[in-house]
């Protein structure tokens, strides 16, 4: 193609090269949001290291859009999610309080009322205290922390690591083990799905708390900006629609 047709040609070609690199260019900044790898619902949905619904992926966009920014979801390891969030890799790590997640953070306003559990299984005896669980194998998730337990028990508390919370749940209908420590919110959603079919024990509250997300002192997005989503989307009532979502 030669002459003036090659010509209109070039300059159309370099309307799209102009109107992509302004397209670009006006692109919204990320909120790039670290999510747990062994994360089950309803706090996410992973499929391929991909973030496709839950708690976590929500209230992702939710804050993100309120921020003005796009959403980015990157899934690591929970023993590699404080040191990416201190070197600046993600912006905001949530569904967390400081006691579990040691590091040089700043902590946004609470937002979600939650709880720890301990799970004993109906043929088991049931613990009346924490001091009953001294000695006995409780399942936990590898990487996780459990202050509770730990500051009550001592070299009493004697763990088993599973890859993630349904591990333990499985372990419990399967009679491999008797105890197991578990968040509420996920034990709740777990036993309206069906998934709990053993014969358990009233659970035994081991503490209550409202969680909070992790904020990344590297990030571009300010506390008092985060905070001042998370307060929109509380008196919108977002957040409360979507907690109702995963129940």
């Amino acid at each position: 193609m030669g002459g003036p047709m090659r010509g209109v040609a070039v300059f159309v070609t370099g309307l799209l090269f102009i109107a992509a690199a302004q397209a670009a260019g006006s692109a919204r900044p990320a909120l790039r949001v670290i999510v747990d790898s062994s994360t089950e619902m309803p706090w996410a949905q992973l499929q391929a290291d991909r973030v496709t619904a839950g708690l976590h992926h929500d209230l992702g966009l939710a804050l993100a859009e309120q921020l003005g920014r796009e959403a980015q979801f990157l899934v690591l390891p929970r023993k590699r999610m404080a040191t990416a969030l201190e070197q600046g890799q993600g912006d905001i790590v949530c569904a967390l309080v400081p006691k579990w997640f040691a590091g040089p953070f700043d902590w946004s306003q609470p937002m979600l009322p939650d709880g720890v559990l301990i799970l004993s299984a109906a043929r088991a005896k049931r613990p009346s205290t924490v001091s009953d669980l001294r000695g006995l194998t409780i399942g936990t998730v590898n990487g996780f922390v459990y202050p509770e337990l730990e500051q009550a028990l001592g070299s009493g508390f004697v763990r088993e690591d599973a890859p993630n919370a349904g591990a333990n749940l499985r372990k419990l209908n399967q009679g491999r083990m008797d105890y197991a420590v578990s968040n509420q919110r996920y034990v709740e959603f777990q036993r309206r799905q069906g998934v709990l079919s053993l014969a358990l024990h009233p659970d035994f509250v081991l503490s209550r708390h409202t969680n909070s997300c992790a904020l990344s002192r590297r990030s571009e997005v300010k506390l008092e900006q985060l905070n001042q989503a998370i307060t929109a989307l509380e008196k919108s009532g977002a957040l409360s629609r979507m907690a109702d979502a995963y129940r």
